[in-house]
């Protein structure tokens, strides 16, 4: 993958967010409809992706080798976070929250767009993407991350349990998108039956909404935030999340002998911001959310200057 390509994609992206916030600071989209963005995206755009590339490929085993990388990436930084928090003597809530978005990133969400601008006329490449942003971040995280978020957090045993997170996920349309795609998959659609030409039709337009509706939900999301207060926390995280972790990444991929576009899309999607999802996990299980939330957008910000960086040199 060339780096000209990536920030083609970076820069479209950046484009789009600028329009959200411009919108919003015109008053043509509330804040309050950042959830209506957020639910399109989880409940509509990516599972269209994750089926139509899913359901268009052969299943193959070796699309694990990806995810199991990406989480071996997403394991080492968070051990790190830990290790770095328990030096800064962090209290428990907020070492929960370092840890989370110091490892888990927007991988199902701007990593998709960003390289389905770039590789969405490849199906293959874009299955093992999608594998390895389900299995090796998105399963871990309703996992894993909850149990750590439980641990670190400050419920007394209140709120939902890490069984009660790993249901809810196992009835989300992201999931379901990703079982019925591989069965698809497996069976085999008839490419030249109509009904199932209308459904790629549709599944195709549908994908291609998730780069907009992605834009303008993290365009609502960005806020202003007071650095100066959390100046360590911010530069730990950052430093994890978007300069050690793509390199752990990349090393993983050149150590395994992996394909260049899989060093690439690796590379990426270990560079990409800290995710939602790991700040809103943070909070139900009673670590620090506005910590976590702080957080996730200075990665955000951040991200605008050191994702084109990581790509220019390691791409």
């Amino acid at each position: 993958m060339q780096f000209d390509t990536l920030f083609d994609a970076f820069v479209v992206m950046l484009a789009l967010v600028g329009s959200a916030v411009w919108f919003r600071r015109r008053n043509v989209i509330q804040d309050r409809e950042q959830g209506v963005f957020a639910r399109l995206v989880t409940d509509f755009a990516l599972p269209a992706l994750i089926f139509a590339n899913l359901s268009s490929e052969p299943f193959r085993i070796q699309n694990f080798e990806l995810a199991l990388v990406l989480f071996l990436s997403i394991a080492t930084v968070m051990v790190t976070a830990w290790l770095a928090g328990r030096w800064m003597r962090l209290e428990r809530p907020v070492l929960g929250s370092v840890i989370l978005v110091s490892g888990v990133g927007s991988t199902s969400t701007l990593g998709y767009s960003l390289l389905q601008n770039i590789y969405g006329d490849n199906a293959e490449i874009m299955s093992q993407l999608v594998v390895m942003g389900e299995i090796g971040v998105i399963l871990p995280l309703f996992t894993v991350g909850v149990a750590i978020a439980s641990y670190f957090g400050e419920n007394d045993g209140q709120g939902p349990t890490v069984g009660d997170a790993f249901l809810t996920f196992l009835r989300s349309p992201i999931f379901l998108a990703f079982v019925l795609g591989v069965l698809a998959s497996a069976i085999g659609l008839p490419k030249d039956n109509r009904v199932v030409a209308l459904l790629d039709d549709f599944l195709g337009i549908a994908s291609a909404s998730l780069t907009f509706l992605v834009a303008f939900t993290i365009g609502l999301m960005l806020r202003p935030i007071a650095i100066g207060q959390l100046a360590g926390l911010v530069l730990l995280v950052c430093a994890l999340k978007l300069i050690l972790e793509p390199v752990v990444a990349g090393s993983f991929a050149f150590a395994l002998g992996l394909a260049d576009f899989q060093h690439d899309i690796l590379v990426v999607e270990a560079a990409m911001p800290s995710g939602a999802l790991a700040a809103v996990i943070a909070a139900r299980y009673g670590c620090d959310s506005a910590i976590a939330s702080a957080l996730l957008v200075a990665t955000f910000v951040l991200s605008l200057f050191a994702l084109p960086l990581i790509g220019y040199l390691a791409l």
